[in-house]
């Protein structure tokens, strides 16, 4: 099991994309996750940044870190993103594992304290991961 910074690892690009659509997108915003995806691998800023989850050669879980998730309020970020893991992988704690992840990122200001996530997979929640 390994994590993939596609960032780090630019061959997986297109394996990034594909899957976090397939995942994620619907036909109206499709090209916003390809978009944000090439755009992340040419910023000099942290964020956005992506990672997928891959056991054996498969990709089985996504997740990114943006600075927003179409919201009003511009203060509250960093902002989790396309968190998903594969049915046949839940109860593991993958998922908790792709949140460590996001978590150490070092570039990020020393003041940032909150991690935002909002999920609208089975109820709508919004929860907070103090960092």
């Amino acid at each position: 099991m390994r994590i993939i910074n596609i960032r780090e690892q630019v061959e997986y690009k297109d394996k990034a994309i594909e899957y976090i659509q397939s995942k994620w997108a619907s036909k109206e915003n499709l090209r916003l996750y390809e978009d944000c995806i090439i755009h992340s691998l040419k910023t000099n800023s942290c964020l956005p940044v992506w990672y997928l989850l891959e056991d054996k050669g498969e990709i089985i879980g996504c997740a990114g870190l943006i600075t927003n998730d179409f919201i009003s309020r511009m203060d509250l970020w960093p902002w989790v993103c396309a968190l998903y893991i594969e049915e046949s992988y839940r109860g593991k704690s993958l998922g908790e594992q792709l949140l460590l992840k996001l978590k150490k990122i070092r570039k990020m200001p020393d003041l940032i304290i909150f991690i935002y996530a909002l999920t609208t997979l089975d109820t709508m929640k919004s929860m907070t991961l103090y960092i």
